[in-house]
């Protein structure tokens, strides 16, 4: 009788054994889907961070001066560049968002200063940034990620005075 006591003892055993193996591989293969998700997931936002946050920026920039006569697109240096203008204190500034050797570079300076492209801040490494006029009121900005995808959207100044030239 003893003996059978310890039989059924070591098959409790093994049981228990193999149902924690299963429960341990199932929990790795959660684990390692998690991971692989997780890493691509990061490496889609890695890419597309200085493209997405190029365009943010400037959007949100245009949004802010989005009144008649504040919202221009230029030229600086040769290459196209949003104007931005403000009143403080009865001076006029104009801010210049532009691309510039693969950054996107801000440069502010009192109305009649003379400027270049060199002289901005840089704010964002981005490579192929781009600003135009797609027309009827709307300013195009393109910029690719790290990956050579261009990301690219229209933005209609609600103004009444629209784009102006400057």
């Amino acid at each position: 009788m003893r003996r059978r006591r310890i039989q059924a003892h070591t098959v409790d055993f093994l049981f228990t054994i193999s149902l924690f193996c299963v429960f341990a591989v199932c929990a790795l293969l959660v684990v390692s889907t998690g991971v692989q998700a997780y890493r691509s997931t990061a490496l889609y936002l890695e890419d597309t961070y200085s493209a997405r946050t190029a365009l943010s920026y400037v959007a949100e920039k245009i949004r802010q001066h989005d009144a008649a006569g504040r919202v221009a697109l230029t030229q600086l240096d040769g290459v196209n560049a949003v104007l931005l203008t403000d009143e403080i204190d009865g001076s006029v500034y104009e801010t210049y968002i532009y691309p510039d050797g693969g950054w996107l570079c801000e440069l502010s300076v009192r109305q009649g200063t003379a400027v270049s492209a060199h002289m901005g801040q840089q704010i964002l490494r981005v490579d192929g940034f781009s600003i135009e006029d797609a027309g009827g009121g709307f300013l195009r900005f393109t910029a690719p990620d790290s990956r050579g995808r261009t990301y690219s959207f229209l933005l209609h100044l609600r103004s009444s005075g629209g784009l102006t030239a400057a």
